[in-house]
């Protein structure tokens, strides 16, 4: 019980020294001039997110960004939110204020380190990349058909 505690303290102490500045962070630019996705929608933003989050021994989320929150100090203890699931979300945040109907052309990469803990607390940081479009009537019509 004692190691556990003193485990725990230790990875408490390390969290603090290693990770307090990140968080989620969601970036937009203008895209190039007659820039369309891969649906051939014509592009509004280009859309870069980050989510950062600690955790012990690489599998024990102690703390992660909050990604319906971006670039904010905003955190959520103990739970994964560096999923796929979650980078959508944080992409899809702004859309009804850029005019935008749907993000699309989404890849993610994720990356770990835990080398400056010596692999006890594990910083895990996952990258999304895509486009907030307008999309065309036709297909918006033949969307909204499929759907009903």
């Amino acid at each position: 019980m004692k190691i556990g505690k003193k485990l725990l303290f230790a990875a408490f102490i390390l969290t603090l020294l290693a990770g307090c500045a990140h968080t989620s962070t969601l970036q937009w630019d203008k895209p190039a001039e007659g820039q369309v996705s891969s649906e051939g929608n014509r592009v509004l933003w280009n859309l870069t997110a980050v989510n950062r989050g600690m955790y012990l021994f690489n599998v024990i989320p102690l703390w992660s960004g909050y990604p319906t929150r971006p670039n904010r100090h905003e955190y959520k203890l103990a739970q994964n939110m560096l999923t796929r699931a979650q980078m959508r979300r944080m992409m899809d945040v702004h859309l009804d204020k850029w005019g935008a109907d749907r993000v699309e052309d989404v890849e993610t990469a994720i990356s770990s380190s835990g080398a400056f803990s010596l692999w006890i607390v594990w910083r895990r940081t996952m990258t999304a990349t895509g486009v907030a479009v307008k999309v065309k009537q036709d297909s918006k019509k033949i969307s909204d058909a499929a759907v009903k």
